[in-house]
């Protein structure tokens, strides 16, 4: 009887750490296009646009959720300068967005 009482708690410590071994976590979903996945990153520095809300700092926050984008600064000037690690095709867009007034 009492070999039964002490084998209880050491079954309830091996099931704890057993738990402990499980995440249940899934691999992250791919967020990016297999093409631009492959894709080189470049460095790059995007200037932004007078507006206010920034339509172009608005798109580089989109596209680092989308995970598209990496490695974002965004630089205390007027209009904002964006420095990031992209695609050529993302900064290609980002470079070929709209803009009022200040630098190109």
């Amino acid at each position: 009887m009492r070999k039964a009482a002490t084998m209880s708690p050491v079954l309830i410590a091996l099931m704890l750490l057993a738990g402990c071994g499980i995440d249940n976590k899934q691999p992250p979903a791919n967020r990016t296009e297999p093409a631009e996945q492959t894709a080189p990153l470049r460095n790059a520095t995007i200037v932004g646009s007078a507006e206010s809300p920034d339509p172009v700092l608005e798109r580089v926050r989109e596209l680092e959720r989308l995970g598209k984008v990496e490695d974002v600064v965004v630089m205390e000037s007027f209009p904002v300068q964006i420095r990031l690690r992209a695609p050529q095709s993302v900064i290609d867009e980002l470079q070929g967005m709209p803009r009022k007034g200040g630098l190109r």
